[in-house]
């Protein structure tokens, strides 16, 4: 979408020849919307990608790794391009491509065609991208645990701006090593965006956690069907926290970028398995399901000793695996642009739209105070029911029918006008929400909170040390037995339902017994000296020996009555047992995460 609609911020419209037999579209569309420069058939991804194939490979350089803009890097990229990764096997990545979501596909058009007309007043594109460590550019170039500079989202966002030669888009890459979607889910529905995003939300939001949601305790596990439930169990919420995530307006455009190719498990089936429900997850919500994996896995297997785009070793991969992530998701953003605009000319045609009025009557007109049950049945504009191994064919229609209810009803409790929310002040439901991340959340902030926020602390320390693993990654960790830190918050600006603990759950000597217990407790006029509210003891060790890896988990405590605005609100955590537990992040909220 973003290539496309910058050729005409550009002028590069007149460089594009295709010229062919068919009606214009130019009757139907204004003249500053994308689709009325192409006509209203010929018009596809692959031709695109054919035509702009030299000034894709322009675009596709990381200036801020100088070492790799040499000849032989050059030469590399062009026969990948030209020869391997040709159009025809980018196709081998659009698992789904968004029918009935025509309204989410059209705002974020919308947002990039007001940037290329006015773009000191209007922002770029906002995209999200939550994922772990290979979404933050492990093994990317380099040592180190992280390379976000080399990593896929950063290419996507020179990919997309190179091209269009002004930033039309802003990559925020939110992804955490070690986290699942479980983590992504939370970050979504609770508002952890960076400062500049916290007011408004991504545009776009990006599912990259295929690896880390593929990961099993036991390698040797062949039950194909229960891995594509893990799937179901790991992208469900997050899809639906993402599709509910701005209330009373557009929803973002959600898209799954499927990076993951082993090796976790011996089995080729099982390595096939996030594939089938990633796609199954995107064909039931109507999101967009992209696999790198599908684009590369038959060269991959065909020859394993060749790791341009693989690592036999472990999932990391290297430069131009991530690369060739990014040209898959710039390739499907062209075809979704492609159908977007088939879709929009048929509408309007059928309409008989004149030129007059085209703009503000198509397919998914702006929505208003009257939106009608009927027409968010027929555009589909509300979430399916949850897909459990519970729903049952018989009893389909029924469930549909109470999703859309359930819908329009909180449409109407809520008074929306479906209005653009973005001037609301603070759309988070917490008083305090952080995950750690490399370049995010860091050793400052950390330590700026537990300063701030500490009433006691003993044996208690911000840890950045990476050189053992994702073990030592950013947090807050313990480092004597007996360790103890209190929170407390003054005067509470919300009413506050629940406490979550993001922390780090491991193996091996270091972690033997780890073992923390928080006490959630409370200060006001008719309990001065504090009433307990709730406790829960937290383990930091797999309770299974075997299992292998450190992983960042969260545990939500619901308190028992609301903690109510204005009281003080105090978060005790003492070490029960071993030596060592690490915090990653901590959220405090009017609501609860599942």
């Amino acid at each position: 979408i973003i290539t496309l609609t910058n050729i005409l911020a550009t002028g590069v419209y007149d460089e594009l020849d295709i010229h062919v037999e068919g009606k214009s579209t130019a009757s139907v569309f204004e003249p500053h919307e994308i689709c009325s420069y192409f006509p209203s058939q010929p018009f596809t991804a692959t031709r695109f990608w054919q035509e702009f194939l030299p000034r894709i490979k322009n675009a596709s350089k990381n200036p801020l790794i100088p070492e790799l803009l040499t000849d032989e890097e050059d030469a590399k990229m062009q026969n990948i391009l030209e020869n391997i990764l040709t159009p025809s096997r980018m196709r081998r990545a659009l698992l789904h491509m968004p029918t009935a979501s025509h309204y989410i596909v059209k705002n974020v058009v919308e947002i990039v065609q007001k940037r290329i007309k006015d773009p000191e007043n209007n922002p770029p594109l906002r995209i999200a991208v939550f994922g772990g460590s290979v979404t933050i550019g492990r093994g990317c170039y380099g040592r180190g645990m992280s390379n976000t500079n080399c990593a896929w989202p950063r290419r996507l966002e020179f990919l997309f701006n190179q091209f269009a030669k002004m930033d039309v888009v802003k990559v925020y890459n939110l992804g955490v090593g070690g986290t699942s979607s479980q983590v992504g889910t939370n970050m979504v529905k609770f508002w952890m965006y960076p400062e500049e995003i916290s007011k408004v939300g991504p545009d776009v939001i990006i599912n990259s956690y295929s690896t880390n949601d593929s990961f099993q305790s036991n390698p040797e596990d062949n039950e194909i069907w229960r891995k594509i439930e893990r799937t179901r169990l790991s992208l469900q919420p997050f899809i639906r926290a993402a599709l509910q995530s701005k209330e009373c307006d557009v929803q973002p455009l959600v898209v799954h970028v499927d990076d993951y190719l082993g090796p976790q498990t011996k089995w080729l089936l099982g390595e096939l398995s996030y594939s089938i429900g990633m796609t199954q997850q995107a064909r039931w919500y109507d999101t967009v399901g992209i696999s790198y994996g599908e684009l590369v896995r038959d060269l991959t297997y065909k020859d394993r000793s060749d790791q341009t785009f693989f690592n036999s070793k472990d999932v990391h991969f290297g430069h131009w695996a991530h690369q060739s992530i990014a040209w898959s998701v710039g390739y499907a953003s062209v075809e979704l642009l492609s159908n977007y605009c088939d879709d929009e000319y048929t509408a309007r045609t059928m309409h008989n739209h004149n030129t007059a009025n085209t703009s503000s009557s198509t397919i998914s007109e702006s929505r208003n105070p009257d939106y009608s049950k009927e027409k968010t049945k027929k555009e589909m504009i509300f979430l399916p029911p949850v897909l459990t191994d519970e729903l049952v064919l018989q009893n389909a229609t029924n469930d549909f029918n109470a999703a859309l209810d359930r819908s329009h009803q909180m449409y109407l409790e809520k008074n929306c006008t479906y209005t653009n929310s973005s001037n609301v002040e603070d759309r988070s439901p917490c008083i305090a929400a952080w995950i750690s991340s490399p370049g995010g959340y860091g050793e400052s902030n950390i330590e700026n909170f537990m300063r701030q926020h500490s009433s006691t602390r003993q044996g208690w320390k911000t840890e950045t040390d990476m050189g053992e693993g994702w073990a030592n990654k950013i947090g807050y960790v313990s480092t004597e037995a007996n360790a103890t830190f209190t929170l407390k918050f003054d005067n509470i600006k919300k009413n506050i339902k629940s406490f979550t603990m993001y922390y780090i759950r491991s193996y091996g000597e270091k972690w033997k017994d780890s073992c923390a217990k928080v006490t959630i407790s409370s200060t006001n006029k008719k309990n001065p000296e504090g009433l307990i509210l709730a406790s829960q003891e937290l383990s930091g060790v797999h309770a299974n020996e075997e299992t292998r890896g450190s992983f960042t988990i969260s545990e939500t405590i619901e308190l028992p009555e609301l903690l109510k605005k204005g009281e003080t609100m105090n978060i005790k955590v003492d070490l029960v047992s071993g030596n060592h537990f690490k915090i990653m992040g901590l959220m405090i909220c009017n609501k609860v995460h599942y």
